[in-house]
């Protein structure tokens, strides 16, 4: 799958580079080394710098929407608030995972990804006053706060993460309830993402879309 390089790179749990210890200031926290390719391209999503144009600078946004791979075989979406600097989990499969292995899970995006966030002086750049406001009141490194939405509607199978994921990715950046989200009609939501993905113009395999990464998960979900 074209796509799968790209989502795998950004979305994978990080791991430390090889033969390289934690800084001092990451002692005691759950924060690793990243490679510098990585750090570089999380830049150009925080500046909104991607050569190919891909979605919309964060320092202009309060919230970002993702989805996260969790243990190498389940989907969940992610919204980071930078405002209420929290990572919310809104997962179809609530017990898959426990909500203590939870945390540890997203230690890549509350820990590694805030400080990160940090260090490039991303409150201070922000163009959403409150979001820059909120960078007034830390001054420090601080981690996101986990947490998990309990009332997220849930998959009647065990492949149908993947497409659930976009669904309430989708609803939840239209600002709608995830509760229209309806199980029940899986079956339509794949139709509907395929359709729309042989409907798009041919597009260089290399350039991640939005649409390349509703394929990829239309597949891994299979």
């Amino acid at each position: 799958m074209p796509s799968f390089k790209f989502v795998q790179q950004f979305l994978e749990p990080v791991k430390p580079t090889a033969r390289k210890r934690r800084s001092k200031k990451a002692a005691g926290s759950n924060t690793v080394e990243l490679p510098a390719s990585k750090v570089k391209n999380l830049h150009h999503f925080v500046r909104g710098t991607w050569q190919h144009g891909y979605a919309q600078a964060w320092t202009k946004v309060r919230k970002v929407y993702f989805p996260y791979n969790l243990k190498g075989s389940h989907w969940v979406a992610i919204e980071l608030d930078f405002v209420r600097h929290t990572a919310t989990v809104y997962d179809s499969y609530i017990d898959y995972t426990k909500c203590s292995k939870l945390v540890t899970l997203l230690h890549p995006i509350s820990d590694t990804l805030a400080r990160v966030l940090f260090d490039m002086h991303f409150y201070d750049d922000s163009e959403v006053e409150e979001v820059k406001q909120k960078g007034l009141t830390m001054p420090m490194y601080t981690p996101f706060s986990v947490c998990s939405i309990a009332d997220v509607p849930q998959q009647r199978d065990g492949a149908s993460c993947g497409i659930l994921t976009v669904k309430f990715i989708e609803h939840l950046s239209a600002g709608m309830s995830v509760d229209k989200v309806d199980p029940l009609k899986i079956k339509y939501y794949r139709l509907k993402l395929a359709i729309e993905g042989r409907s798009q113009p041919r597009v260089d395999c290399n350039i991640p879309t939005k649409m390349t990464i509703h394929c990829y998960l239309i597949l891994s979900s299979q």
